[in-house]
């Protein structure tokens, strides 16, 4: 999902006046109808807080080296620099 090519369609059915209610939202927030359900599936789909300290205590137990953040990104363009 690294493109922001809205290429994919999805049509679903609701009743008018959730309709207009996403409208007057739309409105309020300067958007389109589609972006505000966009918006809602991204919220949907986000990694939740839990998640993310989940991930961040495994990566902890990785026990690995770490250094200052400039050398270490150094270190990671020259592993994966092309050629």
């Amino acid at each position: 999902m690294t493109e922001n090519r809205l290429d994919a369609r999805l049509e679903i059915r609701i009743h008018p006046e959730k309709l207009q209610m996403l409208k007057d939202e739309a409105v309020k927030k300067n958007t389109s109808v589609g972006g505000i359900v966009r918006e809602a599936i991204d919220n949907y789909c986000a990694v939740s807080a839990e998640e993310k300290l989940a991930a961040v205590s495994k990566l902890a137990e990785l026990k690995a080296p770490v250094t200052a953040w400039d050398k270490m990104k150094k270190e990671i363009e020259e592993e994966y620099k092309p050629g």
